[in-house]
């Protein structure tokens, strides 16, 4: 499988074993262990194609899911879904780094995404900052440094 010039910038040797072995195993991911609502899988496609509610993306392990308007512009080939099973709607998107933070510290994604602040895109940036781990960065104090 080849992978394009900006994944091959972004994403180390070891991660894209990892990306290519999910895909040829059609795998997805629990968020949490013992809880099956919510799941996380990686995109094969774009969101391009109109669906009820949304646009439709594949995704390994669920197959068509269905990213509502706000989250269906983040979408990206080899991005991680966070999806909810139920209703195979796509709630967040992931770069692959901020996902393997999440899976190492899953907690902090459950409270966000029980509380409903969960952001439609999360980066690493974002991803540490959910889990409480920015390193005392705050967006007040930046901004009034200026």
């Amino acid at each position: 499988m080849r992978r394009g010039p900006s994944l091959r910038r972004r994403v180390g040797e070891g991660d894209w074993m990892d990306i290519e072995g999910a895909i040829g195993g059609n795998k997805y991911w629990n968020v949490a262990e013992g809880r099956r609502d919510y799941v996380y899988a990686l995109a094969l496609s774009r969101a391009r194609a109109p669906a009820p509610g949304g646009r439709y993306v594949r995704a390994t392990g669920l197959g068509r899911v269905i990213a509502p308007e706000p989250a269906a512009r983040f979408c990206r080939k080899y991005r991680v879904l966070l999806v909810d099973s139920g209703s195979l709607t796509v709630v967040s998107v992931l770069t692959w780094r901020a996902f393997r933070e999440a899976m190492a510290n899953p907690d902090g994604i459950l409270s966000a995404l029980e509380s409903g602040s969960l952001p439609r895109y999360i980066n690493y940036r974002t991803v540490l900052r959910i889990l409480g781990r920015d390193g005392g960065w705050d967006n007040k104090a930046r901004g009034s440094a200026r």
